[in-house]
């Protein structure tokens, strides 16, 4: 009878091999990055073109390599981290393994540029298959320059399973930024393309958590369990209803982004019976535990770890988490009966409030009702009370208004009116300043028609200069950042009205009807339910202007108390 079982070419273990740890552009950048911070690079810049497909270059000012270590370093199972087996068990590098670059040679064309601080000269090898095709010496700086051209270029069924473009550079952009949060002392440039996407400076990891995703309203989290050399510090959001997209989450080990789920389902279930919409939580948690306490060697990617003392480190999280909550939303007996007398008197007056008619209805409870946007002494005094007051109790009226209490007065704020002023403020105060952007983590694509097209190209300039970034392409713009203060989710509402407008280039008020329409449909709508935080926010942000620019008049009124 014939034999089956027989041993596997040896190109076709090379490729099954490759497929572990090389799965799609975004893992050879992964592993490039991991390199150069391995090489103790102050310095990276990223050059990626069609999303890694055809390019993807890495030049850092790290290390660099001697000739012979540049020669081995693209061979299968070499490395500088391990020398001896015991070395397993304290790993404290990215790389330990020698597989990734070995990987990266075989499916790829590889070129590798570099030069260490004893070689006179630096060395550039040309690598396919695996193999050196041409070796030559060249003039550089200590440092490694790695491109690696048309990935997958020799597999087409492998190429093949790669998706879109986007697809692709989203994967791309998702591991750069897991390697920027935990490696904050490093400056990167980021380009795609042959266009600059990205340029980050040193900065602590609140900075850098909000550069990234914009998180405003972030908690620290810090445990330091003396006994067992275990450190966990981060930050944590509360859960943002606005949010139709899940939250940040991520979890670090020794600077290592990794997936656990008993310590993600730990982190979750803290919030439960103190928070709805967990789905929306963000969280950027960071251990730094013994390296012999963690196994990297299980996942081909090490994108999964095992951890000892798991479930000591999980239930410590969750308690401190519960402990964050509980101080941010405690609630002590004054402060109960205070709110409670509040709501007490008024709550015939904030019901009805929603029925009848504004001034005719207050007017049966209040002696005086008047607008005092321009009263400048009365505006001064009520500034400094929002300003000193650490918190402001607030209600929502008919989710329109926003009312709170101040000495003999309540005040009525009209929450879109509000939301309004305070964005032309900002952008007319800071029309002649760089206004600090947002950038997505994709590209937003926004089809036009001919005349929009071209409407929206006379104005390119002022939309750069109020903090848009964007990029005109066939007939469709895209944009890679907003001014801070305008929200991605409203991008399209915001030009489909802006659009309506036929923008002629060089127009002296083209700017200005600009800010007005953004700040009209950037606006918090009426019908939008407020959180208490929300609504003290608008309320600090709209009385903390020392000169207005009003939207419209009558954004509040002034109402004074008459109980007898």
């Amino acid at each position: 009878m014939k034999d089956f079982i027989q041993f596997l070419p040896k190109e076709v273990i090379n490729q099954i091999a490759a497929g572990e740890v090389i799965q799609r552009p975004s893992s050879v950048l992964k592993e490039l990055i991991e390199n150069s911070i391995d090489a103790n690079a102050k310095k990276i810049d990223i050059i990626v073109n069609d999303s890694g497909k055809t390019l993807i270059q890495l030049i850092d000012n790290g290390d660099g390599m001697s000739f012979n270590d540049a020669r081995m370093s693209f061979m299968k199972y070499t490395t500088s981290k391990i020398r001896k087996k015991e070395d397993i068990f304290n790993i404290n590098t990215k790389g330990f393994r020698g597989e990734a670059l070995a990987s990266i040679a075989f499916v790829s064309q590889l070129e590798i540029q570099t030069k260490n601080e004893i070689s006179p000269v630096g060395f550039h090898f040309f690598i396919e298959e695996g193999k050196i095709k041409k070796e030559i010496q060249i003039n550089m700086l200590r440092g490694t320059r790695i491109s690696v051209k048309n990935i997958f270029y020799k597999f087409p069924a492998r190429r093949r399973f790669l998706k879109s473009s986007r697809i692709e550079y989203k994967h791309i952009i998702n591991e750069f930024y897991k390697i920027i949060l935990a490696h904050r002392a490093i400056i990167y440039r980021f380009y795609h393309n042959d266009k600059i996407l990205f340029s980050f400076q040193k900065a602590n990891l609140r900075d850098r958590i909000q550069e990234l995703f914009n998180q405003k309203k972030l908690f620290p989290l810090s445990i330091i369990i003396k006994e067992k050399k275990i450190k966990i510090e981060g930050f944590i959001s509360l859960p943002n209803h606005s949010l139709k997209k899940r939250g940040d989450q991520f979890l670090f080990i020794n600077n290592r982004c990794i997936t656990n789920l008993f310590l993600h389902k730990k982190i979750i279930s803290s919030y439960d019976g103190i928070l709805k919409d967990l789905r929306t939580i963000s969280y950027f948690i960071f251990i730094d535990v013994n390296p012999n306490l963690v196994n990297c060697n299980i996942h081909p990617s090490k994108k999964e770890v095992k951890l000892e003392k798991e479930n000591v480190i999980g239930n410590m999280i969750q308690q401190e988490i519960k402990n964050i909550l509980c101080y941010q939303y405690k609630v002590n007996k004054k402060d109960f009966n205070d709110s409670y007398l509040f709501t007490n008197h008024y709550n015939s007056f904030l019901e009805e409030f929603s029925y009848k008619d504004q001034r005719l209805y207050l007017k049966k409870w209040f002696h005086q009702i008047k607008n005092f946007d321009n009263d400048t002494f009365f505006m001064k005094e009520l500034s400094n009370y929002v300003f000193q007051k650490k918190n402001i109790k607030t209600f929502q009226i008919s989710r329109k208004y926003i009312l709170f209490s101040w000495n003999n007065y309540f005040i009525i704020l009209d929450q879109h009116k509000a939301h309004k002023n305070i964005l032309l403020n900002f952008f007319f105060k800071k029309r002649n300043k760089k206004l600090i952007s947002q950038p997505f983590l994709f590209p937003i694509e926004m089809k036009l028609s001919k005349n929009e097209f071209f409407s929206l190209k006379n104005i390119e300039y002022d939309l750069l200069e109020i903090g848009f970034h964007l990029y005109f392409c066939n007939q469709s713009v895209y944009f890679y950042s907003t001014p801070e203060n305008v929200h991605q989710n409203i991008l399209n509402k915001i030009f489909k009205n802006i659009l309506t407008y036929n923008f002629i280039k060089g127009e002296k008020n083209n700017k200005e009807i600009l800010i007005q329409s953004i700040a009209k449909y950037s606006a918090i709508t009426y019908g939008t339910k407020l959180h208490s935080r929300k609504m003290e926010s608008l309320i600090k942000d709209f009385f903390s202007f020392k000169e207005r620019i009003y939207a419209e008049n009558p954004t509040f009124f002034v109402l004074k108390k008459n109980f007898k």
